[in-house]
């Protein structure tokens, strides 16, 4: 499938803030990146790129939210990752002999993605030691991200993992009493790899012990002491 590119788009260069890469190139290697960046704004369920494919841009959420997601050969979706605004993806791609995107990626709602031309950025990071650490220390902690997420789908039952993935989101957003979960449950759901109705059952069950209340996507959290000692002792 085919996506539109507005290269031809003038793109600020604070529009490339969440590009960890960027942030550590000179002055010319950062003009040059951004002459090259693209702009591409995908309909709800609209593909940015397949599994396999050729990966020839790194990419940056501007707007909107996308899935990274695999598909089993019985065709059950797994979801690797939800992408918020600000945040950079397929990085990582940039070291492979053969670059090819590991997962599939399509938009929830309408969303505006930034891409950057792999090729140019792999010729400077090749002379430019500072940014390529940079990057490898992105990438380092997005992989410690994922074991924490491996640990959590192999050792924690699915009420542990709700409430610790609310935790997460409430000392993510500087532990704000009430925040927006920023995805829909059914998606929130798969990425926890537990069912739609069991992710509503546990929302219920906490807001029932008083820890929590919620109304569509808005959680207010009203002990978080609570929540704490429930991740902590395993909801023992």
């Amino acid at each position: 499938m085919q996506i539109s590119l507005s290269a031809k788009v003038p793109i600020h260069p604070d529009e490339l803030s969440g590009f960890d890469v960027l942030s550590a190139l000179d002055r010319s290697s950062e003009q040059q990146a951004r002459e090259r960046a693209c702009r591409v704004r995908l309909r709800r369920g609209e593909s940015l790129f397949g599994q396999g494919d050729p990966a020839r841009r790194i990419w940056l959420c501007r707007s909107g939210q996308l899935k990274l997601f695999r598909v089993s050969p019985t065709g059950q979706e797994k979801i690797m990752a939800l992408i918020n605004p600000g945040r950079s993806f397929a990085e990582a791609t940039l070291f492979l002999p053969e670059p090819r995107y590991p997962v599939h990626c399509s938009a929830l709602i309408a969303s505006e993605v930034i891409g950057l031309d792999a090729d140019h950025l792999v010729a400077v990071l090749e002379n430019d030691t500072a940014a390529c650490f940079r990057l490898l220390a992105t990438l380092s902690r997005r992989m410690q991200q994922k074991i924490n997420q491996i640990d959590s789908l192999s050792l924690q039952n699915a009420q542990l993992r709700i409430a610790a993935y609310l935790l997460d989101q409430y000392r993510a957003h500087g532990q704000a009493s009430s925040f927006n979960l920023g995805a829909g449950k059914r998606h929130i759901a798969g990425f926890l790899a537990v069912q739609p109705e069991t992710f509503s059952r546990a929302l219920a069950q906490l807001q029932d012990q008083g820890v929590i209340t919620c109304r569509a996507r808005q959680v207010s959290v009203l002990d978080p002491e609570r929540l704490e000692s429930m991740v902590r002792s395993g909801m023992t």
